[in-house]
């Protein structure tokens, strides 16, 4: 089947999952990455790694596309306190909580599946999580792709944190998240805007660890993103020091994979083509 669901058990902590496969069936299907899939026919996994209020249901069918365009088969999981999964226990998060998140779940989830050479492919938070991931373990991404992360703190990320509580405090969002995280959904709003707004939080950034990221990376935003500049792509790709692809898609906002999934797919296609020939 091209879908599966199951709970990965990490330090304790259960994570919801699902692995995507290729559908053979599917007509658009026009694999990217078969000829690397190695004589052992063991090829990558594409890790996808959500935004600060993300789900799994909230790639909406973006998984299975990108499944189908690159041949690949995808591992979908909420990180705790989101949808399905255990919930979070320290609100607001600590400010180098993206460290936890590598060191000990994703880390912990690509040790106990037995994931080799995984691609990682985040989204905002999710972005930044990849991103960290692959300068503390450089040996272990094939490539990283990265959509709206954020290597620093900007004023206009604040402002969309601070527009986005009212947001949520004056309309129904709530009630349209609740169908995401059930009864997580304060917990999981509360862990992302409060975290962020901490006094601490605005001097982070992760520009220190860039260099360490030596696998191929392909880092994207959209030209009117409202939680960062494109100051963020330029400054991941200036200092990565492995081969890196950037693009700035236009017509696009914080959410490229949705907004523009054909651009995405595009690029990705392209970027797999270009560095794994």
């Amino acid at each position: 089947m091209p879908v599966q669901d199951f709970i990965a058990a990490i330090d304790g902590v259960r994570l919801a999952c699902q692995t995507v496969t290729p559908d053979t069936d599917t007509a658009e299907i026009a694999p990217a990455f078969p000829h690397n899939a190695g004589s052992d026919g063991d090829s990558p996994t594409i890790i996808m790694l959500h935004e600060a209020l993300g789900t799994i249901r909230m790639w909406r069918d973006f998984p299975q596309r990108l499944a189908n365009a690159t041949g690949l088969s995808c591992l979908v999981y909420e990180r705790r306190g989101h949808g399905k999964s255990d919930p979070q226990t320290v609100v607001p998060r600590p400010v180098d909580f993206h460290n936890e998140e590598t060191d000990r779940f994703l880390h912990g989830l690509i040790t106990s599946l037995n994931l080799n050479n995984p691609i990682l492919f985040g989204h905002s938070d999710g972005a930044t999580i990849a991103l960290k991931y692959a300068a503390r373990f450089p040996a272990i991404p094939r490539a990283v792709i990265s959509l709206a992360a954020h290597a620093f703190v900007e004023d206009v990320t604040i402002d969309g944190i601070e527009m986005a509580a009212q947001t949520y405090a004056n309309t129904d969002w709530k009630s349209r998240l609740e169908r995401h995280h059930f009864d997580q959904t304060d917990t999981v709003f509360r862990a992302w805007v409060d975290t962020w707004r901490q006094p601490a939080f605005r001097t982070w950034q992760m520009i220190d660890e860039l260099p360490a990221i030596t696998c191929p990376a392909l880092i994207l935003q959209g030209d009117d993103d409202q939680f960062g500049s494109n100051d963020q792509v330029t400054t991941i790709a200036n200092h990565v020091s492995g081969p890196v692809t950037s693009h700035i898609i236009p017509n696009c906002g914080h959410i490229p994979h949705l907004e523009t999934p054909d651009a995405v797919i595009e690029s990705v296609r392209h970027f797999l083509d270009t560095n794994f020939k």
